[in-house]
């Protein structure tokens, strides 16, 4: 394989990993991989979230320089692993370096035989066990699945090439979220609104965005990981203006009346047993709007199921949500973080999918409607509250990382001792 045909590989590898959802820190890590398993010399890496950089010495001795515009495509995390597996392939000899480009082409078009309401039903599946962990019923599960489609649905109607159509699709995804909830209820006096519309805004929640930022910065990346949580922030940003501008217009239009949640009175036993059937549909809905591979839906759903579960019974037991959800994700990054070696697989592929049901939607639906309502305090006092809880989600991720590596570590001196 000649020095063109290497760099041409390595692009597409590293363009593959940053536009379909992976982290800088990975795109980077792969590409050197892939670069020594060629055989080059001195091979370089540069990624952020919107181009990368590759340099490497060929047989002559020329340093040979490439840089690549990355535009993000949106989130697919089965080509992400594909790419992973294929430079473990390529790493353990087991894929010839001519086959490498082909492999990588056939990786880069996973999914786009898939229909294209693909993504408004796996909306769905993710929004009726949201709307269920909520509190919400039958009625409420129907039409929060209705918006969910909905804003999977709004993206046709911008340009794919205007690079703001994915930021307006997420506003005026808030704006339907909130708007259908809302004249349902006014008109038939049924559905509890606050269910619905938190349920339906958690597929637009930026999940990926903050563990990406975590990870990135985690590994020492702060270029990446400061881009990554200003992008996860600006996303929520838009979903809360969303919400904003759906609850002033349907004031003006005379439907502003809401209904709240109430606390459920099932026996503890019976409420154990539908959040943890809610958090696994949720889950499993979230993993495969992501096209996560169906072994990563399998186990992140689990791990997902056990955080949240750990986060509840934590809570249940009298301490505070904060010190809950620290707890709940860092059990569920541990867990990913062990899937992740167990099945030769991406972390981030069972953490995003893992920590999704602990991101508090329904704090941040209640944070906009208080603004909506002028209720500066009130509603600045659950905003913080919110920001507080999704830093222990990112506190846990960390934690997790850093748990790993405390074991990979000992792991690796217990080798060293058997060794001696």
């Amino acid at each position: 394989m000649n020095a063109a045909n290497c760099m041409k590989a390595l692009c597409l590898a590293g363009r593959i990993i940053l536009e379909n959802g992976g982290e800088t820190y990975r795109a980077e890590d792969t590409v050197i991989r892939m670069a020594r398993a060629l055989g080059l010399s001195e091979p370089d890496a540069f990624g952020i979230p919107s181009g990368l950089f590759i340099s490497f010495t060929d047989e002559a001795g020329e340093r040979k320089t490439s840089i690549s515009r990355v535009h993000l495509r949106g989130t697919h995390l089965a080509r992400v692993d594909r790419v992973n597996h294929i430079s473990r392939l390529l790493a353990d000899g087991l894929l010839a370096p001519e086959e490498l480009y082909d492999a990588l082409r056939e990786a880069s078009h996973i999914g786009r035989e898939m229909s294209s309401w693909y993504a408004p039903l796996t909306a769905m599946w993710t929004v009726a066990g949201f709307v269920v962990m909520f509190g919400g019923g039958w009625i409420d599960v129907l039409v929060g699945c209705l918006c969910g489609a909905l804003t999977q649905l709004v993206p046709r109607l911008f340009s794919p090439d205007d690079p703001s159509s994915g930021m307006t699709s997420v506003l005026v995804g808030g704006v339907v979220c909130v708007m259908v909830p809302l004249l349902f209820h006014s008109l038939t006096g049924l559905g509890v609104t606050e269910a619905i519309i938190a349920g339906a805004i958690m597929p637009l929640v930026p999940g990926l965005s903050m563990t990406n930022a975590v990870q990135d910065i985690m590994r020492g990346d702060m270029v990446s990981g400061v881009t990554h949580c200003a992008r996860a922030i600006m996303i929520a940003v838009m979903v809360a203006g969303g919400g904003l501008v759906g609850t002033h217009l349907c004031g003006m239009l005379g439907l502003a009346q809401q209904s709240e949640a109430v606390a459920s009175t099932l026996p503890i036993a019976a409420q154990a047993i539908i959040l943890s059937l809610a958090s696994l549909v949720a889950d499993s809905g979230f993993g495969a709007f992501l096209y996560a591979p169906r072994k990563a839906i399998a186990w992140g759903s689990a791990l997902g199921m056990a955080g949240y579960m750990t986060y509840w019974l934590v809570m249940l037991g009298g301490a505070p949500e904060t010190a809950a959800m620290f707890v709940g994700a860092l059990v569920a990054a541990v867990g990913a973080q062990l899937a992740a070696r167990r099945l030769r697989m991406i972390a981030t592929v069972f953490i995003t999918i893992a920590i999704l049901p602990m991101v508090p939607g329904l704090g941040l639906y209640r944070a906009t409607r208080a603004l909506a309502e002028g209720q500066l305090a009130s509603g600045g006092s659950i905003a913080a509250h919110t920001m507080a809880l999704i830093v222990m989600i990112a506190l846990g991720i960390a934690f997790g990382a850093a748990v790993r590596g405390l074991f990979r570590t000992s792991q690796k001196a217990g080798n060293g001792r058997n060794r001696v």
